[in-house]
């Protein structure tokens, strides 16, 4: 997520985001931490209401506070293409137990809705104290269907699938994911 370093292949099956592209249909996305989304008919907003099973591999609930948390982190530490990736949004705000809404300069950006629902959703708890910035070799906590089992750097990196992972029986990963482990 930042300039320093280089992720592992296969490293995103450790994080889900919002919405999920559909690899058959051009400009689609399904809901994946997202349960609905509702866009502004000017496009000058979007708000995404969150499923209420989404969870953290430590079993804690994924909430506005982590999708804000995120979006802010992201924008702000993570690796410059973020910045060009969110410079027309203005504001990211809570708006409900599970809502959170992203509001844009104008609704010019046709292409920002779909941007915004690739964020990745990290763990604000388990940042905190952590440097985002720092370069680490410590797995770091997700919502996806993996977690690192092992590694040696530089050298393998191996994946375990999460044995109780909240969106394996969502339409949207139906075949998808189908390993137990993966190096």
């Amino acid at each position: 997520f930042t300039l320093k370093g280089v992720a592992a292949d296969g490293a995103g099956m450790v994080f889900e985001t919002l919405m999920v592209r559909s690899m058959d249909e051009p400009f689609s996305e399904y809901g994946w931490v997202a349960e609905s989304v509702t866009i502004a008919p000017d496009r000058t907003w979007i708000s995404y209401k969150l499923r209420p099973q989404a969870r953290f591999q430590d079993g804690s609930p994924i909430t506005p506070e982590d999708v804000i948390f995120s979006y802010l982190t992201l924008r702000d530490k993570g690796h410059p293409s973020y910045r060009s990736y969110y410079k027309d949004v203005v504001k990211a705000e809570k708006t409900g137990d599970r809502d959170v809404r992203f509001t844009f300069r104008d609704g010019k950006n046709t292409e920002l809705p779909m941007i915004v629902g690739e964020l990745p959703v990290l763990s604000k708890k388990s940042w905190e104290g952590r440097d985002f910035a720092a370069t680490t070799l410590d797995p770091i906590m997700g919502s996806g269907p993996y977690k690192v089992e092992s590694m040696t750097q530089g050298r393998t990196i191996s994946f375990v699938r999460v044995k109780d992972w909240w969106a394996a029986d969502l339409p949207i990963n139906k075949g998808r994911y189908n390993f137990d482990r993966i190096i």
